[in-house]
């Protein structure tokens, strides 16, 4: 079995995995904000409930921006490179591909630096550790290493 393949194999299993847990995300906002606005309306106030909500808001924006890469369902440059022929939108994809990689590389290597850093860190309202939620971000660019690496070892005859 080819690189290719096996990258494929696992980058299809990793957004899988995170399609189920962007949709228990949305379940679990959508929970939590009506229990709130139960819990206001009765005259009580949850106080995590905000912060929670805020949190699963941001791991699933980042965590959806992986699934819509996969799924290629993004903005892009379609077209514009098919203007000039088809060696030079490969030349264009390549490139992009290749400053992706840099991109959230350093994403990467930053947010698991920051991340290991903010342990210390507690939320207001929840006391967790900080590196909970801000794991969302690293865990999401490796995520998008998998998707890129996959594209970039893609061969002519695979696109086919």
């Amino acid at each position: 079995m080819g690189l290719h393949r096996r990258l494929l194999s696992l980058s299809n299993l990793v957004n899988s995995a995170v399609e189920k847990l962007l949709l228990a995300a949305g379940v679990c906002i959508s929970v939590v904000l009506f229990v709130q606005v139960l819990a206001r309306y009765l005259g009580h106030s949850l106080s995590w409930s905000e912060e929670v909500g805020r949190y699963l808001l941001v791991a699933t924006t980042f965590l959806g921006a992986t699934v819509a890469y996969k799924r290629a369902h993004f903005i892009g440059l379609a077209g514009f490179g098919a203007r000039f022929g088809l060696l030079f939108e490969r030349v264009i994809l390549r490139g992009l591909q290749i400053l992706n990689l840099g991109c959230f590389g350093l994403i990467t290597w930053y947010g698991v630096k920051y991340t290991v850093n903010s342990w210390e860190q507690a939320s207001t309202a929840v006391q967790m550790p900080m590196s909970i939620p801000i794991a969302a971000v690293p865990l999401s660019a490796m995520i998008f290493l998998l998707h890129i690496l996959t594209d970039v070892t893609k061969s002519k005859d695979d696109a086919a």
